[in-house]
């Protein structure tokens, strides 16, 4: 889940919302400050959520530390292929 935190560009106003059409725009332009990415492990907005990729460099998701370390459901360490090992998954797609 993402939440933004945004400023309201006349009143300096801070607000932290999980969709933009929550705001209010009758007051005038609002700015995305940043947005914040829950852990995809424990649903918590931490701030040692980080992008997290699998050993081939696919995208899994946003992790705590505790998360990462404890209950990440993919593998952190090269998977078995065929070219490297004899055996698991084929890199190359000529057969």
């Amino acid at each position: 889940m993402i939440r933004y935190v945004c400023t309201q560009e006349t009143t300096n106003k801070t607000e932290t919302v999980y969709y933009l059409d929550e705001l209010d725009d009758t007051l005038g332009e609002w700015f995305i400050d940043y947005k914040e990415h829950s852990c995809k492990g424990c649903q918590e907005f931490k701030e040692d959520v980080v992008k997290c990729s699998d050993w081939y460099g696919i995208y899994t998701g946003h992790y705590c530390n505790d998360c990462y370390e404890n209950n990440y459901p993919y593998k952190k360490e090269r998977y078995p292929t065929i070219e490297n090992d004899g055996y698991g998954e084929r890199l190359e797609d000529d057969y």
